[in-house]
């Protein structure tokens, strides 16, 4: 279909440009019948004005007129040659005596552009004729002004001729007027008509001839062998390899497709091989996944036998720590209580309170670890609980502190505990939490270096109307409290126990929901060595220890600050840290406010989030 319609296309513009050949030529025909009719009526024209004086003078020279002049003559000859043909020949002028004689639109054309090329020797064209409708050839050439035309209508303007009409006062060379010749186009454009018809004609039938010869060279040389191949693909998709190709070579010689039928059998072939081994591959492969799953499945079996037992060693495991734990804490109770009442007898010599004191520090430091080791494994038990009862953090903080001041004074260290005026009393685990800030305060103490300062400081955070989140803030002692977007609550504290005016800020998403009766802060700030940004993010976890290497200068378990966070995700609250290389660090403790029983009924819920 293509190639029909590529030959159509190129034979219908082979007709149309024979078509503008045709008619270029019929009008350069026209135009040379027309310069012959002028030429035949110039020299009748120019015979009879060299013959006026034998026409209209007597033998002695007188003028006698017979009205015979050149453009009578003229005029009476295109007349009658007009009345016998389909030609029209007829002389105008832009200034005619006779009205018949006036221009039409196509002759004002010719003499507007005679005027503006006066070297210009005719002017033609096809038009359509406007009473008949039928397209003419035009032609107009000029008539110039002559020695003998200047009789009738030479100078003085207006002056009456010998013929009654007064003069127009023109010169040798001026334009006159115009012969007008108008021809049928009609012979023209029969023959060509006929032309176009049998060339159109002749355009079909080839085109008919091509696309059945076309049609039945493809059927023969190509579809019959395309559709000899697609039924055998069909069939090998099927799994059917019995299919029929014709691969004997043609007369001739083998061309592309005969060479494409064969190599597509030859790959049929060499697939059906593939697919025998392939199926037998297939159950070998099936019988050895068989056993190996059922190797796996044995494997499985017995994975889960060692992880029960592997779970049963560790509740053991735990349940021995717990124990251990739990008895080593008396003894370790005992000792303490014997060394401080050691340490308050007025008699003992320097030598000896040092190694009292030393005793205390140390089995505080023992007491500790045996207390981290219990809440880890009751943790991993799932056996930690809070045991709730109204805790006054002055009380709190002034406990922590004696406990810890022979620690801090062993490393010259200075160590402030303080809560704020407006710190309620509040419903938690008074022991857990004394860990909690004790661990911290441990830590602050071991990686400062001497001569250092240990601050310990607790805040209380009102609720806040959530109206106030976007742009509310409120002071309080010594600090300010700042409010975010979305309801998380940024606290920034200006430490003044003598961390030379560093600012610690910390950020803490806290939800309205869970502290709708305020926040309880503590924080523990030190000058020491600080913590690189690479261990802040998981110096939370268990058993991980900031700048864990086999040469570092402080060691530990890594269990302190995982004790910190449970217990204080225990109390629903959250633990922080912000931390400088080389500066220090602040670490916080949140946990929610909860009143007192009695209180609470008198709590103000409009002031609650």
């Amino acid at each position: 279909m293509f190639v029909v319609a590529l030959i159509a296309v190129l034979m219908g513009a082979d007709a149309l440009w024979n078509y503008s050949l045709q008619r270029t030529q019929a009008e350069n025909e026209a135009r040379e019948k027309a310069e012959v009719l002028a030429s035949e009526m110039r020299v009748m024209w120019d015979f009879i004005d060299m013959n006026q004086d034998v026409i209209n003078r007597d033998e002695n020279g007188n003028f006698r007129t017979k009205t015979l002049v050149c453009v009578v003559a003229a005029k009476s000859v295109s007349t009658l040659f007009t009345s016998n043909t389909d030609y029209i020949i007829r002389f105008t002028g832009e200034t005619p005596r006779q009205k018949a004689n006036a221009p039409d639109a196509f002759e004002q054309e010719a003499f507007d552009a005679f005027r503006s090329n006066p070297g210009l020797a005719s002017y033609s064209g096809v038009r359509t004729d406007e009473e008949t409708g039928q397209r003419v050839f035009r032609y107009t050439e000029p008539l110039y002004v002559t020695e003998s035309c200047l009789e009738c209508h030479g100078e003085p303007a207006g002056e009456i001729d010998q013929y009654g009409y007064p003069k127009e006062g023109m010169k040798v060379g001026d334009i006159g007027g115009a012969m007008s010749i108008t021809e049928p186009m009609s012979i023209y454009e029969e023959g060509i008509a006929i032309s176009v018809t049998q060339q159109a004609l002749m355009v079909l039938i080839m085109v008919a001839v091509a696309g059945l010869g076309i049609f039945l060279a493809a059927n023969r040389l190509l579809l019959r062998p395309i559709e000899s191949l697609s039924r055998a693909a069909h069939d090998i998709e099927a799994g059917n390899f019995d299919y029929k190709l014709d691969t004997t070579p043609r007369v001739g010689g083998e061309d592309e497709l005969s060479e494409f039928t064969r190599d597509f059998d030859s790959m049929a072939r060499h697939l059906e091989r593939l697919c025998t081994d392939l199926n037998s591959e297939v159950k070998k492969q099936t019988e050895e996944t068989r056993v190996l799953n059922d190797m796996l499945m044995y494997q499985r079996h017995e994975l889960k036998k060692a992880l029960d037992k592997l779970h049963e060693e560790s509740a053991y495991k735990s349940e021995f720590f717990a124990i251990v734990s739990h008895e080593l804490r008396t003894p370790l109770t005992s000792i303490l209580a014997f060394a401080r009442l050691l340490l308050e007898n007025p008699n003992l010599d320097e030598k000896t309170h040092e190694s009292i004191a030393d005793i205390e520090a140390n089995g505080t430091l023992l007491l500790n670890l045996v207390n981290n080791i219990l809440t880890i494994s009751k943790a991993e038990a799932n056996r930690n609980e809070l045991l709730v009862e109204p805790v006054d953090f002055v009380d709190l903080l002034g406990f922590i502190k004696k406990t810890l001041d022979p620690i801090a004074a062993n490393k010259d260290i200075a160590l402030s505990a303080k809560a704020d005026a407006n710190v309620p009393i509040s419903m938690a685990d008074w022991e857990k939490l004394r860990r909690v800030i004790e661990n911290l305060a441990d830590n602050a103490i071991k990686y400062t270096h001497r001569g250092g300062r240990v601050d310990i400081r607790a805040t209380f955070m009102a609720p806040l109307d959530p109206r106030a989140y976007d742009d509310g803030a409120f002071a309080g002692d010594e600090g300010e409290l700042a409010y975010g977007d979305g309801g998380n609550v940024t606290a920034r504290s200006d430490s003044k126990a003598g961390l030379d005016s560093a600012r610690h800020d910390w950020e803490v998403p806290l939800p309205c929901s869970s502290a709708p009766h305020g926040t309880i802060c503590v924080t523990v700030a030190d000058d020491g060595m600080g913590i690189d940004e690479s261990d802040i993010s998981d110096i939370f976890e268990l058993y991980k220890q900031a700048g864990q290497s086999p040469n570092r200068r402080y060691r530990g378990t890594g269990l302190g600050l995982a004790v910190v966070k449970e217990l204080t995700e225990l109390h629903g609250g959250v633990a922080t840290v912000e931390s400088q290389r080389k500066v220090g660090s602040t670490f916080c403790v949140r946990i929610p406010y909860v009143p007192l029983p009695d209180e609470e009924e008198d709590f103000d819920e409009d002031s609650a989030c």
